[in-house]
């Protein structure tokens, strides 16, 4: 049987998807619905729901009228993003129909139905009202979560805000979309609940069975792969004691936020900064909370600017955008008031990193990543490189391996970081009293990298921070550029 093609050829997703769907499923998962949450993630920015995605695909999944869907297998290969136009490709082939959503030739979400020509599916009952038995996610990580750990529950989607989803993407199946509802409210809320990444569901119709309208359901750990965090789970959805659904979910668990280290002392020279002030640009996290720690380990005084704040962090560390001309013109201004000088400063802050192929769908999004990854060492540089030059200070570029040894999927991040590196270059010829220190990491375990597959081989930031603010002890040529891989 030939391919059939989609009446539309490309989706996309708003905010407003996300609050429709999460009203329907009740899955409130904060990787979906809070940008503030989201931020702290290797994403930066909420995630589109893999089951909102299988939904979306459905319109474009046509089986002949009246047959029976005898199961249905969703993937979720890569996280998907609001404002993103997702390529839609649908196939057939025997009893089995399916989409697949691509960015660019990148494929993201596949859905895959299997039918025989038996009558077709049950319409499942209406509930009163949709049964949600948690408000807030559970807050579980990997250690918790071991095999033959089950949980169990009842269910109901919230039926007016389905179909209000359903329409929005031309699904009209009901029973399908209300299994993908509880799928998503199983690993999004339940377990592994907040740490949630899903990535695939398998799931059998059990002959003639009837959905319920409120459907009981049961969910046990059978595997867990400790090297990737990723478990599966054996589940059923029931009537009375007669199974309607039963199959197979996968998740990963993502791994909790690093926390910041405490810096190495042996072999540091304390007072070896003292009197010395820093400013330094992406200091609330991963490298450069490290850095902080290490620059006031020697003494010296470290004036921090990150777009979000941690508890407890001194008065010194101010909340901006390292970008933002006013913001930094404010904490040039207070440095001159309180310090009198500025002795480094350091370009630390940089955008996630998400794959990219080079083509024309991600065109766009390569431009922005460099504009704004540029930015946050372009303006930082203009602000504050007159007041370094007066102090013979050094500007510090952290940059990255990736500019010798290029990433595949990752062309904006490596353009970026060869732009920041010259512009640092150029800084030391432009202010002859400056000296430009290019920092060239190899994988550290930050936020950026804090994924299941990222944190392999990375490697600590404080060790790096220790190196750094150790080479700071001792000047460097003026004009000059030194590279510290």
């Amino acid at each position: 049987m030939s391919s059939s093609t989609p009446d539309q050829t490309s989706i996309s997703f708003t905010e407003q998807d996300l609050t429709a769907f999460s009203e329907a499923s009740g899955d409130r998962n904060p990787l979906h619905l809070s940008r503030e949450y989201a931020r702290g993630t290797p994403y930066g920015q909420p995630v589109v729901f893999g089951c909102l995605g299988a939904i979306a695909c459905l319109s474009h999944i046509r089986p002949p009228v009246g047959w029976r869907v005898t199961s249905i297998e969703a993937e979720f290969l890569r996280p998907m993003f609001l404002g993103v136009n997702y390529r839609v490709e649908t196939w057939a082939k025997e009893s089995h129909w399916g989409a697949r959503l691509f960015d660019g030739s990148m494929p993201t979400a596949s859905v895959t139905v299997a039918v025989d020509r038996s009558l077709g599916n049950e319409t499942p009952g209406i509930a009163d009202c949709s049964v949600f038995e948690r408000r807030d996610a559970a807050v579980l990580q990997q250690g918790d979560i071991i095999p033959g750990l089950t949980i169990s529950g009842k269910y109901a989607c919230n039926p007016a805000a389905l179909a209000a989803v359903g329409a929005r993407w031309g699904a009209t199946d009901r029973l399908l979309m209300t299994i993908l509802s509880w799928s998503s409210y199983l690993i999004g809320m339940e377990l592994p609940g907040e740490s949630a990444l899903f990535s695939k569901l398998v799931l059998r119709f059990q002959g003639t069975a009837r959905f319920p309208a409120t459907v009981a359901y049961r969910a046990s750990v059978a595997s867990v792969d400790p090297r990737f965090g990723q478990i599966k789970l054996d589940v059923s959805l029931l009537d009375s004691a007669s199974t309607v659904v039963s199959g197979h979910c996968w998740s990963y668990i993502r791994p909790m936020v690093p926390e910041a280290e405490e810096i190495d002392s042996a072999g540091v020279r304390p007072g070896s900064l003292a009197g010395r002030a820093a400013v330094l640009l992406g200091s609330s996290r991963g490298l450069g909370a490290a850095l902080k720690g290490a620059l006031e380990l020697r003494g010296a005084e470290v004036y921090g600017m990150a777009r979000s704040g941690t508890t407890g962090e001194v008065s010194r560390t101010e909340v901006g955008d390292a970008a933002d001309p006013e913001a930094l013109r404010r904490l040039r201004e207070r440095v001159a008031r309180e310090h009198g000088q500025l002795n480094f400063l350091i370009c630390n802050a940089c955008p996630p990193i998400l794959p990219l192929r080079l083509e024309p769908n991600a065109a766009g999004r390569i431009g922005a990543y460099i504009n704004e990854a540029v930015s946050l060492t372009l303006a930082p540089l203009a602000e504050f490189l007159e007041m370094l030059n007066h102090s013979d200070g050094c500007a510090v570029i952290i940059s990255s391996e990736a500019v010798e040894r290029p990433v595949r999927e990752w062309p904006h991040y490596v353009a970026a970081k060869r732009a920041v590196e010259t512009l640092g270059c150029v800084a030391a010829l432009q202010y002859p009293r400056v000296r430009t220190l290019i920092v060239r990491p190899k994988k550290l375990l930050t936020t950026m990298t804090n994924t299941p597959m990222g944190r392999l081989g990375a490697a600590s930031p404080g060790l790096l921070a220790n190196r750094i603010a150790a080479r700071l002890e001792d000047p460097l040529e003026p004009g000059k550029t030194e590279i510290l891989s």
